[in-house]
């Protein structure tokens, strides 16, 4: 097989000939380390999902200190991707020399008229049904069409530019204070996406990544009802035009929502953080029809020996492996902090203990 028909084949639960590499970003420190590049003295990682620019997996457009491709093949990754975001109103704060978002500017409903909804606002959405919007992804799949990869693009749902735009905790009270502001950002945002998926699920991508983050690592934000809601009929608007295979991202305990979740339809469910959730317990209740991804710590990744990696890898694959239905890589992304030695070592337990059947 190649990557891509390993791929499609996992995320039919289905067995393919060996458990598929993904990784939906590696920073790029971290992948300069794996390319044996040196770190340049004007490098500044940031947060995803704070504009509008497509951009490669591991790939900084202003800075293009190394080629994707280059990454994909040296880490023996089976997809390659591009991101569609939308801007929002999250404010980055620099830590370490990586900017993250640490609040959020949209406070009030004027916000969202001024900002958001007006033409002129500088958080207003181009067209999602201009066509050139879409070049930049036209132009990735003519450029990968002879790789044989698996080739993704990832965006999201709804809800994460409104939580980053506000903040959690201004978007907490105003669930509770000023509903409205809450569902007219649900309402813009979803809108746009609804488009969005359905204009790149006309391209040649072979599946979409859908990342909102919406759980704590011991619970969902809010409650289920909330949820429900909420966010299910936002959600519901955008998953129902992808045409696509796709996979839901988010990190933390989905497990009082994932009912609600799995019926909108998703092929896969990422990134099974073995903090929060138990991967045995999601095969068994849920592996014969959702492709589960990831479950290889990033704590581990961060402070562990590669001998630890080797083995959560090994243990990963032989608890969600068999019967086809699990891709392997990290629980969340290659983050900064992560040591490139256990990056590789789990990229070499993948092929080690991956190859069906399994062992």
């Amino acid at each position: 097989m190649n990557s891509k028909e390993r791929v499609l084949t996992a995320l039919n639960c289905r067995e393919p000939d060996r458990i598929p590499f993904l990784e939906s970003l590696i920073d790029e420190p971290v992948a300069l380390a794996l390319l044996d590049k040196p770190l340049p003295d004007d490098l500044v990682g940031g947060e995803l999902g704070t504009g509008n620019e497509p951009v490669f997996i591991g790939h900084i457009q202003d800075s293009p200190h190394y080629d994707a491709m280059e990454l994909v093949e040296n880490m023996g990754l089976d997809g390659l991707g591009m991101y569609c975001f939308a801007r929002h109103g999250g404010i980055q704060v620099k830590v370490g020399g990586h900017y993250m978002v640490a609040a959020g500017s949209i406070k009030a409903r004027a916000d969202v008229r001024n900002r958001i909804l007006s033409p002129q606002g500088d958080l207003h959405l181009p067209d999602p049904d201009d066509p050139t919007l879409y070049e930049p992804f036209r132009h990735f799949l003519h450029e990968t069409d002879d790789t044989g990869l698996a080739r993704y693009c990832f965006l999201n749902l709804c809800s994460d530019p409104v939580i980053l735009g506000m903040g959690l905790e201004t978007f907490a009270m105003a669930l509770y204070d000023e509903p409205r502001l809450v569902e007219s950002l649900f309402d813009y945002y979803s809108h746009w996406y609804a488009r969005v998926a359905k204009h790149l699920s006309e391209l040649d991508f072979d599946f979409l990544w859908c990342a909102d983050d919406i759980a704590f690592k011991t619970a969902p934000y809010v409650s289920p009802q909330t949820f429900r809601d909420l966010f299910m009929p936002y959600y519901r608007r955008v998953a129902d035009q992808i045409g696509k295979p796709w996979i839901f991202h988010s990190d933390g305990n989905l497990l009082p929502i994932l009912d609600d979740l799995l019926s909108l339809g998703m092929s896969g469910l990422h990134p099974i953080e073995p903090e929060a959730m138990d991967l045995a317990e999601l095969k068994q209740r849920y592996g014969d029809n959702l492709c589960l991804v990831g479950n290889i710590s990033v704590d581990a990744l961060s402070q562990g020996t590669p001998e630890q990696i080797d083995a959560l890898v090994r243990t990963s694959i032989r608890t969600a492996g068999p019967g086809g239905g699990y891709i392997a890589g990290s629980a969340n992304s290659v983050a900064y902090y992560c040591k490139p030695e256990n990056v590789r070592a789990m990229q070499m337990a993948i092929l080690k203990y991956g190859r069906y059947p399994l062992t």
